[in-house]
């Protein structure tokens, strides 16, 4: 078997790539395109080949719920050895994405293994409503009437009570390199890992930083709720992606000894003040959806101009492992890419982005923006809906791209949701600390 890595540096624009990334050899994909303009329902796409709304994960959803099996999942399945570090609070067990793995750790040492006689935990945290003890309590007694290994489970529980996982200093690199130097990797292995060197609070260790940390933009869309200096916004995000750059070659340095392919890439990038936005929690704008993608492996070098998508991760994934019955949109990126063409999208605000606007008199706005838009992305062309209308940037041969959007938009089999996620109370703070709740 062969052993692979797939890692996601969260937020990461494309242009910081470009200046920092020099380094890191691969394959490079010059048009690569996330799904989403945000971390769930990109990640949820490359977990599983399709489009957020086909998978109903997003931001009216944040569980990883769909029926069919996601990459860990197939891997597992195939006899693979599945392990994850992720820093991102949004991409751990609370909602769901833990599945398939059997080895799920998070930046504070926690580790969550998967295990069919232990009671989960983290499903009963996401159904149950009440808080601290008393969600303990009614966790124990539920532990009890369960058909589970009760002391190893209630022991499991206690850990999970007792973890408050505060937010990583500094975006959980340096974590997952001690984490990754820890493990006696097998010959049939599968890591994933996301690191947020370069999402908010944009911190960085003392002699990387140029300008003083800024405050956290506050923003939806093209609405600041604050007064932001983008000046120091943009150079903060920009020693990140120095910072990110320097530690990321270490941990390269460290998998390429154990792994035949590596899988760099980003969920989605983010606005630095073009189009007066600021963050990623609203919109498809090419610079949130021009996303950086690498492939190391055998015969992977180069350049390839093609545009392609996130969700031909999952297919690659696969197809580096050897599984041939593909059940996702996208196609391999081992070997020659034929022309293809792929959409984005934005399916809506948060709860929190919600709120942010109601709290702040913005009740139009926000109507305004918890709408549904979309890009399409083909050839050295990339159109994109807005609140103010269709734009377009480059070119193809298509006739009417944005009539060929709304053909594609109309064949997609559409997971409805309903509601928005309830988001327990115990991870709120690790999102605040993130610009998000």
């Amino acid at each position: 078997m062969t052993n692979i890595a797939l890692v996601v540096l969260d937020t990461l624009r494309k242009d910081a790539f470009d200046r920092h990334f020099d380094w890191l050899p691969g394959r490079r994909f010059e048009r690569a395109f996330s799904t989403a303009n945000w971390t769930v329902p990109a990640h949820a796409s490359f977990f599983t080949g399709q489009y957020a709304s086909e998978i109903g994960v997003h931001a009216k959803n944040m569980e990883l719920d769909c029926d069919r099996p996601v990459l860990a999942e197939r891997l597992s399945a195939a006899g693979y050895t599945t392990r994850a570090f992720s820093a991102n609070t949004n991409i751990t067990g609370h909602f769901g994405f833990d599945r398939g793995f059997t080895d799920f750790r998070t930046p504070d040492g926690s580790e969550h293994l998967t295990d069919e006689e232990l009671f989960d935990w983290r499903r009963f945290s996401r159904e149950t409503h009440t808080t601290g003890l008393q969600k303990y309590l009614e966790g124990v007694y539920e532990c009890l009437r369960s058909d589970t290994k009760t002391i190893a489970s209630l022991r499991m529980g206690l850990t999970f009570a007792l973890d408050t996982q505060e937010s990583v200093e500094y975006g959980g690199t340096l974590e997952a390199i001690d984490e990754v130097q820890n493990i006696e990797f097998s010959d049939n292995e599968f890591l994933f890992i996301n690191v947020m060197e370069a999402h908010e609070p944009y911190r960085v260790p003392p002699e990387y930083a140029t300008v003083e940390e800024p405050a956290l933009t506050k923003s939806v869309g093209d609405i600041s709720l604050e007064a932001v200096d983008g000046d120091q916004i943009q150079q903060a995000y920009d020693d990140c992606a120095t910072y990110l750059s320097d530690c990321y070659n270490n941990l390269f340095d460290i998998l390429s000894r154990d792994f035949d392919y590596i899988i760099t890439l980003a969920d989605h990038g983010e606005m630095l003040g073009e189009h007066g936005a600021w963050g990623h929690e609203h919109g498809v704008y090419k610079e949130l959806t021009h996303v950086p993608l690498c492939v190391y492996g055998p015969g992977m070098d180069g350049t390839c101009s093609e545009t392609v998508s996130l969700c031909d991760v999952y297919e690659t994934v696969l197809d580096s492992a050897g599984i041939n019955d593909s059940q996702g949109r996208g196609k391999t990126l081992l070997g020659t890419i034929d022309d293809r063409e792929c959409i984005t999208e934005y399916l809506g605000l948060t709860t929190w982005s919600e709120q942010k606007l109601e709290e702040n008199g913005d009740e139009t706005e926000r109507e305004q923006y918890d709408t549904t838009q979309r890009g399409y992305a083909v050839d050295e062309y990339y159109g994109y809906e807005t609140i103010d209308g269709y734009e377009e940037t480059g070119e193809t041969g298509i006739p009417s791209p944005k009539e060929r959007l709304a053909s594609i938009v109309a064949e997609l089999d559409v997971r409805a949701v309903e509601g928005n996620t309830e988001v327990p109370d115990e991870i709120k703070a690790r999102l605040e600390d993130l610009g998000y709740a």
